[in-house]
Parts: structure tokens; sequence; C-alpha cells
């Protein structure tokens, strides 16, 4: 679909939220099928979906030969028989806790057919896809969140892919396993370096050129690792990978990981020859982070705008916004970062 579709979509999505009397229709739903029929059959009505398109108390046919009862499910490509969207309903004034999670997540332990869930109390939506990795379960943590009380333009841009309109599972679900995927990368990371293994500190010590390892050692190596000398090292890498330029410009730890999510979100996808990651770098300038091909300003695949408010990624002179610098607001970019990078690669 065009980027002017897509535009237009999202556009009538947040004009026709403006227009809702969502307080009214709140205060309808004290229960949880006054909750479906006020709140989520209407935010799904918004989202081009008809009467036709749900299926009230689906029967889910489970590998035990039982029967399953789901609030709602939706089936958004007409030649599959099984529903894609499973829907767990609660009413508007329950809290959702991991108990309604683990509900939800049951289903999806035993029917193979359905991709994503949904977890909603009329209010909050909450999005989830199977892992790819284990296709018996569901993610623990939504890839999206909706709140029709308190949205914004960016939150929009991202519920647009759910239109019936704009809809490709397939899609969806490679999209969120990279969010996924370097949400978990950074919290791999995370427990690394706040408890290292003896291997890591070993690892470091023989990097040292250091001899045998001792107790004492390993102590004061594990001692090491903390936020000061972690900081200190990053100051080095930025060093080293800003010594060509002598603009006297700093590179932030922000900026650095925005290169990391964009090489990453890149050597994931099929269309990138991974033999090419090696060649993208970085040119830092006063307000501007390039990202960068062979070292070259003319072989831009985009640029990052980072000290302001408002921060944005720009690919061929169009600015897309993002709400912070993280794997799940770049990566909503990812098809014009892969397209540009393509274009620059074959130049």
């Amino acid at each position: 679909m065009s980027i002017s579709v897509t535009k237009q979509i999202a556009r009538k999505i947040e004009k026709s939220l403006n227009d809702w009397d969502i307080e009214k229709a709140i205060l309808n739903s004290r229960n949880e099928t006054q909750t479906r029929d006020y709140l989520i059959e209407c935010f799904f009505e918004i989202l081009g979906y008809d009467k036709y398109d749900f299926n009230h108390e689906y029967s889910l046919q489970i590998d035990t030969g039982k029967v399953q009862k789901v609030d709602m499910a939706i089936n958004v490509r007409s030649s599959r028989k099984s529903a894609d969207i499973l829907i767990e309903c609660k009413k508007a004034t329950q809290n959702l806790t991991e108990n309604n999670y683990n509900q939800l997540a049951g289903y999806y332990k035993f029917h193979k057919e359905s991709k994503i869930g949904i977890l909603t109390n009329g209010i909050i939506y909450k999005f989830y896809c199977r892992s790819l990795s284990n296709k018996s379960e569901l993610h623990k943590k939504p890839f999206l969140e909706f709140n029709i009380s308190d949205f914004d333009s960016n939150d929009i841009e991202k519920l647009v892919v759910f239109h019936k309109k704009n809809i490709n599972i397939d899609q969806i679900l490679k999209d969120s396993e990279e969010i996924y995927f370097l949400d978990s990368f950074n919290e791999g990371l995370y427990k690394t370096l706040y408890k290292p293994k003896k291997e890591f500190v070993k690892l470091i010590y023989n990097n040292m050129g250091g001899g045998r390892m001792t107790d004492k050692v390993s102590d004061r190596i594990y001692n090491l690792i903390n936020s000061i000398s972690l900081g200190e090292t990053l100051e080095k890498i930025k060093i080293a990978e800003s010594k060509d330029s002598s603009d006297g410009i700093l590179t932030t730890s922000e900026e650095l990981k925005s290169l990391d999510i964009i090489k990453t979100i890149l050597a994931m996808s099929s269309k990138i020859d991974n033999n090419n990651i090696d060649r993208i770098g970085y040119k830092d300038f006063k307000g501007q982070f390039k990202i960068i091909v062979d070292n070259m300003q003319s072989k831009e695949i985009c640029y990052l705008k980072l000290n302001s408010a408002k921060k944005s990624v720009v690919v061929n002179k169009e600015e897309l916004m993002i709400d912070d610098v993280s794997a799940k607001s770049i990566t909503k970019h990812k098809s014009k970062i892969v397209n540009s990078a393509i274009t620059v690669f074959n130049k």
C-alpha cells in the first residue's frame, strides 16, 4: 500500500477516535458484554472491520479434541478457516493483569493457527504475537499497546498496520519479532554486564594479556565491571569510532545506539546481503547523525535528529517521527530504511 494511502488511513482513524464520545462509552460499559458492545467492537469498526468480521464466543478446537470458547476472534485472511487474531476481553472497570495474559496465552499452547493475540478491557489494547522460536507460546511482552483515552499521532502510525485495508499478518509477525529480538539482546547484554559469569571475566583477563587466572584477579576484574568503568570504556569506543572526524563533535551513546539498531534491522532483513553490513558507518554533524556507507557522505541511508524534544529519522528527505531511540520506535520505519539502504548499496 502506498505511503499516501497509509497516511489517509491514519488521518481517518485519528479523526474517528477524536469524534468518538469515549467517556460516555466507558460509562455504559459496566460488564464484559457491554464493554464488547460499546468499546471493543467500535474500536475495530474504526479500524475498518464490520460485524461480519467478528466471531463472538469463537469455538477453538484444541489438540486434545476439546473445545474452548474465546471471547472474540477475527479472520483477516479470507482463504483461511481458522481465526488469525484471538481477543481476550475484560470489562472496562478491570485492570489487565498477568492472569489475564495467561488466559490469552493458554489458547496458543494448543491452537497453532492463530498468530496474534489481543488482550483488552476496551480502553487499553495489548497486542502480542506468537514466538517464532517457540511457536506454542505468545511473547510475554506486547509489541504494541494502544490506549483510546491517551494517544498521539505516533501511536496512530503504529496502529495503522492493523487496519483492515492495510493489515499483513506475515509482515506484522516479522516486524514484531525484530522488536522482540532487539529488546532481548539489550536485556541479555544488561544481564551479562550486571552479573558477569566467570567465562566473561576470563575473556576480559585474556584480552588484558593476563596469564593464569586466580581468585584474587577474578575478584578485582569483577569489581571493576561497574558503571564507571563501562562508561570509560564506551568513551574509548566513541573516540575510536570517531577518529576520522576532526570537527570536535562528541558522538553520544544515544546516537551510537541508533546506529546499532539500524544495523541490526538491516542485518535481519532478507533483502540485505549481510556482507554489506560492515560497510555501514556514520558521520556526526551538529544536529544530524548520518548513517552512511563506505564512509562516503554521498552514500547516505538516513540521518537522525536526536538533540531536540522531538526525535526523528530522515529518509530520502522524509522526516519520520520516533518516540525515543529504541528498537520498537525505529523499527516501525523499517521498510523505508531498508529500501534506502538497498539503493545506497547498489550505487
